[in-house]
């Protein structure tokens, strides 16, 4: 009897291969070296999402994520869209780590448990979100 089979994880190739394997020969280099910088540079990102997320200057915002309410309202969006919109963009197919809102907390507070304004995002995109929107309120701070 022979292996049940499965398409390789490489996006895009439609390579039947056994099913003990991930990649096809032809993708199998990729395997050590993505797997790996993959899998760290998510660890580094979501560390510095929790570092952020857990700090004590944060006040009625960190509050606010630990809530009842939005702990519910984040979860269930995650089941209903767990795909990261930033990286879908990209035509990239990753799985969402949590949900953002688009217009910060900071902008508007009464858009907290709007669902018009969530979006799921990878780690990395949120980092690099929250980055770009910090900039550009310190920015508009300085005029």
């Amino acid at each position: 009897m022979s292996k049940p089979m499965h398409l390789c994880n490489h996006p895009g190739c439609m390579t039947l291969i056994p099913y003990d394997q991930r990649y096809c020969e032809k993708h199998e280099y990729r395997k050590p070296i993505d797997q790996a910088d993959s899998k760290e540079r998510h660890r580094i990102n979501k560390a510095t999402y929790r570092r952020r997320i857990t700090s004590k200057h944060e006040g009625k915002y960190q509050r606010f994520y630990r809530s009842t309410a939005w702990k519910k309202l984040s979860h269930h969006w995650l089941m209903m869209h767990p795909l990261c919109v930033s990286c879908e963009a990209r035509g990239i197919y990753r799985k969402g780590d949590l949900v953002d809102h688009i217009t910060e907390l900071r902008d508007d507070w009464s858009k907290r448990l709007d669902p018009g304004n969530l979006q799921t995002l990878c780690y990395a995109c949120h980092n690099r979100k929250t980055w770009r929107e910090k900039r550009k309120r310190q920015k508009h701070n300085k005029k």
